[in-house]
């Protein structure tokens, strides 16, 4: 279905499927913890039967102290640098016909994340209460064995379904800038430079095809938690472009031959991280890997830089 809209519509489908998933999984977000606090007899006796079986996981440290607790709070601000480097998102901004909707599109943008992320943190939460006693085999089928339980088989079904739209909005963004980098950038740019509109469009429909299935077969064989494998991702991403950006739009002498040194710098660094498993239980990759990125970026960019008033006229 992703696949089909995707080839099919591009860039106006996805947008469009995107604000109906978002509204349907801001609906689950906000009724399933609502649901929760009811069925369960207030949020006193949800905290009292937390505190009395698993105590850490009302700590927003998960029981850590000293200098565990201190990494557990820079590794979560660390998922906040990660936004500037998530090409689907701000190609979402770029796609603004307005300038002065920018604002309104970042209050709207903000706002959907603290329902999403609270409402999240929730029904994880009464799930503890749910299933207390039983062992899930897979803590992330939480939120869909909650709703069976607690709701009838139609309610059940509209809210697993904001699951769903939240796994169709991700993938349908990420294959189209995944598709607009290899089709403009890479074959447009340095394969057919004469290449039609007609042309770029099969391409790109072949391009979005081909990636499409390359991420089934790869999510598939996967053995690890969605939630390790969205890390990852999100680190890479935020490394590799999150510092380019950044220092592109706030430094002038940011050149070409800096943002590549950073991306290279912040994918290998993340990479590395990744699959030592004693530096990824001790800190999250993205801090170690948006550090390097940055250095690698300023300090190329001092070599490399050579001034040039018609780029910095405009930036003055």
């Amino acid at each position: 279905i992703i696949l089909f809209y995707t080839i099919m519509g591009g860039f106006m489908a996805a947008a469009w499927t995107d604000f109906v998933q978002s509204l349907l999984m801001v609906f689950t977000l906000v009724l399933l913890p609502i649901i929760g606090l009811i069925e369960f007899g207030g949020w006193d006796k949800i905290i009292a039967h937390i505190a009395s079986t698993k105590a850490d996981h009302l700590s927003i440290l998960g029981g850590n102290t000293g200098l565990l607790a201190t990494l557990s709070i820079i590794s979560g601000l660390a998922w906040g640098f990660g936004y500037m480097g998530q090409p689907h998102l701000l190609a979402r901004f770029m796609a603004i016909k307005e300038p002065d909707q920018l604002r309104k599109g970042a209050v709207i943008g903000i706002s959907w994340a603290v329902l999403a992320f609270w409402g999240a943190m929730f029904i994880g939460l009464f799930g503890i209460v749910v299933f207390s006693g039983t062992q899930v085999a897979d803590p992330e089928k939480v939120m869909p064995m909650m709703a069976t339980q607690l709701l009838p088989g139609w309610l059940a079904g509209i809210l697993i379904s904001g699951a769903i739209a939240a796994m169709m909005s991700t993938a349908d963004s990420q294959l189209l800038v995944t598709t607009s980098a290899v089709a403009e950038d890479i074959y447009h740019n340095f394969i057919n430079k004469k290449a039609t509109e007609k042309k770029l469009v099969n391409v790109s429909r072949l391009i979005t095809f081909c990636v499409g299935v390359a991420a089934f077969i790869i999510a598939s064989q996967s053995k690890e938690l969605v939630f390790t494998m969205v890390a990852f991702a999100w680190s890479g991403l935020g490394a590799a472009f999150g510092p380019a950006l950044l220092l592109s739009l706030w430094w002038r002498k940011t050149t070409r031959e800096g943002i590549l040194a950073g991306m290279i710098v912040g994918t290998i660094t993340v990479v590395v991280w990744h699959f030592i498993p004693q530096l990824t239980g001790l800190l999250f990759e993205m801090v170690p890997a948006f550090i390097m990125a940055f250095l690698a970026v300023w300090l190329v960019s001092l070599i490399t830089y050579r001034n040039n008033k018609m780029i910095a006229k405009p930036l003055n």
